[in-house]
Formats: C-alpha cells, sequence, structure tokens
C-alpha cells in the first residue's frame, strides 16, 4: 500500500530522478533498453507539469506507453546506426586470411604434418601428394586445418 501511496504522490522532480537513475543505468549497461525507460520517465514527467493533478494510474499509463515506444524507437534507430558492414570481411578470421598464401611443408618425425606461413605453424589436411620442404599455397579451410597444393616450380 506504501508503493502505491509513493506512486500516487510522484511529481516532476521524482520522474526526473527516475529518468536520471535510468540513464546512468543506462551508461553502466548499454543497450538501449534503459534509455527507453529514461526518456519515458523525461515525458511523464512533462506531461505531469502540464497536468499536476493527474491521477497515478495515468501516469503509469503514460509511463508504460512511453517506455515502451521510446525503446522500440531507440532499438530502432541504433540497428541502423550499429549494423554496418566492414571494408576488411576476414578482419578476426585468422584461418580465412590464410587463403592464397604461400608457406612451406614441415613433417616433423612423429609428429603431425604443418605448414609454416610467415612465422606461424598451421595444421595441414594429410595428402600423399606433400613432402617436408615442399612450398605450397592454401586453397582452402578445413575448420582449424589448412588445405594446400604443391607450387608448380
Amino acid at each position: 500500500m506504501e508503493a502505491i501511496q509513493f506512486i500516487a504522490d510522484m511529481n516532476f522532480y521524482h520522474w526526473l530522478t527516475l529518468a536520471a537513475v535510468l540513464l546512468i543505468a543506462e551508461i553502466a549497461l548499454p543497450g538501449g533498453f534503459f534509455l527507453g525507460a529514461a526518456a519515458g520517465a523525461l515525458f511523464t514527467g512533462l506531461i505531469h507539469i502540464l497536468m499536476p493533478e493527474m491521477s497515478w494510474q495515468l501516469a503509469l499509463t503514460i509511463y508504460s506507453v512511453s517506455s515502451v515506444a521510446f525503446s522500440f524507437l531507440a532499438v530502432t534507430k541504433m540497428r541502423g546506426v550499429l549494423d554496418f558492414q566492414s571494408d576488411h570481411q576476414n578482419l578476426n578470421n585468422r584461418m580465412d586470411n590464410l587463403l592464397g598464401a604461400h608457406g612451406v611443408v614441415l613433417m616433423p618425425a612423429g609428429e603431425a604434418a604443418k605448414v609454416k606461413i610467415g612465422d606461424t605453424l598451421w595444421g595441414i589436411v594429410p595428402d600423399a601428394s606433400l613432402f617436408d620442404q615442399a612450398e605450397v599455397k592454401v586453397v582452402a579451410v578445413e575448420g582449424t586445418n589448412t588445405v594446400c597444393e604443391l607450387l608448380q616450380r
């Protein structure tokens, strides 16, 4: 019952304080939800200035509807801003960046064959045509292994 009484006694400053707290929450936990709720609280506070004797039921209805509307608007607007395409499609996919790279096959005794590309060793799909110190080109990637073909000299 005290919660309802508190809501019934809320004025513009309470709604402004709620908006500020929700904006701080948005800064701490970004995602857009708290931003919409903060905008809804601010909107409800502004309506409360125009209608100071507004019932608590109407205030909660305005807050609920405007929060959902502003949250939807925020997510819709942010989706367009955050949904960009990179110029480098394989920037964070090191395996796909290996396609076309040249390397040298290493077949240490008792170990799986590897290909050395640059200063890194990569797994290689076993192939009977490959031999130790053969120069190869990466033509495909299978999981964490490279598929290589012999370079013709």
